[in-house]
This record gives structure tokens, C-alpha cells and sequence, in this order.
């Protein structure tokens, strides 16, 4: 588990029935292939990417937050990240409906190819997208781009690593899949070994929640694991994604609901500020 009380889960038998989806759906949905769905309390009519992007959900535990140092239960060990990923692996790139608010560039793994342990239990990659700018945010500042890893449990149970990414140095190991990126919506493109481990960064503190999907239907609970520390990224890669998403396709914030968010980080990381509106400054 990514949280240290699961008594602190309880359970919402009546909204989350009303939201079951099949295992596949659930997981298209974190990798925002849920713009299909009919939403009632859809932007769309207004036309406006930020509007659709402020949607609210009647539930309670919603994802993405504003990680605040004062909303924090700092720890001084939480139960163990373990990442069982190959050096390289073949991925599936998907481009799934840009501009969208809610669509991605989605990079499927083979199935069975890598899995982390938290605990002792076991989740399974099942895919991996980016937002821009980032949709979690850490004292109110974002960054350009995050990146999230959706693995799944035997009951069908939802994880997610996301990784904050700042503008840097050109990262070797996003080349591949960012040098030449599926510009059409359902547009896909085969990527032979793409050096998965080298897309975290190498220390594992995180914080840790529980939340919901970011694309509509916001299905809870899915867990959420945020790496402390961020990867880089050129400002040409920045841009290359951002030309897919020129007004972003990212969640703003939401209530933390006194939700616990438990950490093991030592120093809060403070990212540069970077806005869409002032993407030509990241």
C-alpha cells in the first residue's frame, strides 16, 4: 500500500459503484482516453481548456493536490518503493485525441514487463503519460511537465508514480519517444528500448495519498505516490509536447478534504514556476 493507515480508506460502497469500471476502462481513464465519456458537468460548451480543466467532481478524495508543507505528516519511513523495471523496454506510443484537455500521449508496456512492490505488494505497469504543465503542484509552484505510472493490482486496485519534470538538460532517455511523437489523435508509433529506469530519478522519497483518476470520471480511490525529487528535460522537448497541447491538458487542483498526505522527505523541493501561459519562459 502506499499509505500507512488503510483504515483511514473507508469505503464508499454507493459512489464507487455508480463509477465501477472494467479494469481496462479504468486504466484507459488514467492515461485520459476518458475525454469519450459523456460528462454532465462538462466545459465543453463553453470551449474553454481552463474551464474544463477547473471540472469539480461531488467526490471527496480528488486528485491532483497542492502538496503544502503545513498539510504534510512528515515520517521517518514509509513502507518501502521497490521498482522492478527493465533497463529497456518496447513501448506503444498512443496519441489519444490532442489537443483534448483530457487526451495524452499514452505509452503502453508489454504486459508483464515491469511491476513495483510497496510493502510486499505487487502492482503491475501498465502504462505511462504526461500532463502539462504539472497537475500536482508543491506550495503552489508547478513545473512544466509530470509524468505518471499507472500500475494496477490483482483486484483491479490503481497506483500511480508521478514524476515532476523541470527544464534542464536534453534527457537521452525521453528522446526517443519526444523526438518524434504521434501528432494525430489515435495516431500511434512503435519505440524499441526505451531505457525505462532512467525516466525517475534515482532516490524513491516521495508523499503519499489517496486520490482519484484526473480525466472524468475522477473514479476513487487510486493511490498516488509523488518522487520528491524531479527529472529534467530540454526546453525543445518542453516544447514538443506542448505543440500537441498548446492550452495544456492537465487538472487543476483540488481540496485536500482532510485527506493525510504522508512524506519521508527531509527538505520540501521548491520547483520553478511554470505556467502555460508562460511556457515560452520554461
Amino acid at each position: 500500500m502506499c499509505v500507512l493507515e488503510r483504515e483511514s480508506l473507508p469505503e464508499r460502497e454507493d459512489a464507487e459503484e455508480a463509477l465501477k469500471l472494467d479494469r481496462r476502462t479504468a486504466i484507459l481513464g488514467a492515461a485520459c482516453l476518458a475525454v469519450t465519456v459523456t460528462i454532465p458537468w462538462s466545459a465543453a460548451a463553453s470551449g474553454s481548456a481552463k474551464a474544463a480543466r477547473r471540472l469539480a467532481s461531488p467526490l471527496p478524495r480528488q486528485s491532483p493536490i497542492d502538496l503544502r508543507r503545513r498539510q504534510i505528516t512528515f515520517v521517518r519511513r514509509l513502507p518501502r518503493l521497490r521498482l522492478r523495471y527493465p533497463r529497456r523496454v518496447d513501448v506503444t506510443l498512443t496519441n489519444t485525441g490532442s489537443p483534448g484537455e483530457f487526451a495524452t500521449v499514452r505509452a503502453d508496456v508489454p504486459a508483464g514487463a515491469a511491476h513495483i512492490t510497496v510493502g510486499g505488494v505487487r502492482w503491475e505497469l501498465e502504462q505511462f503519460h504526461w500532463h502539462t504543465p504539472s497537475e500536482h503542484e508543491i506550495d503552489g509552484r508547478d513545473t512544466p511537465l509530470e509524468m505518471h505510472f499507472v500500475h494496477t493490482r490483482a483486484d483491479d486496485a490503481i497506483l500511480v508514480i508521478a514524476v515532476l519534470i523541470e527544464r534542464g538538460r536534453r534527457n537521452d532517455a525521453i528522446e526517443p519517444m519526444f523526438g518524434d511523437l504521434p501528432d494525430q489523435p489515435n495516431d500511434t508509433r512503435e519505440v524499441p528500448d526505451v531505457a525505462l529506469r532512467a525516466l525517475l530519478p534515482q532516490k524513491r522519497a516521495s508523499f503519499r495519498y489517496t486520490g482519484s483518476l484526473t480525466t472524468p470520471p475522477f473514479t476513487e480511490p487510486v493511490r498516488f505516490v509523488v518522487l520528491a525529487d524531479s527529472i529534467s528535460v530540454s526546453r525543445r522537448q518542453i516544447r514538443a509536447f506542448r505543440e500537441l497541447f498548446e492550452d495544456g491538458n492537465s487538472r487543476a487542483v483540488q481540496p485536500l478534504n482532510g485527506r493525510k498526505v504522508r512524506s519521508d522527505v527531509k527538505r520540501l523541493p521548491r520547483p520553478r514556476q511554470c505556467m502555460v501561459a508562460r511556457a515560452d519562459r520554461c
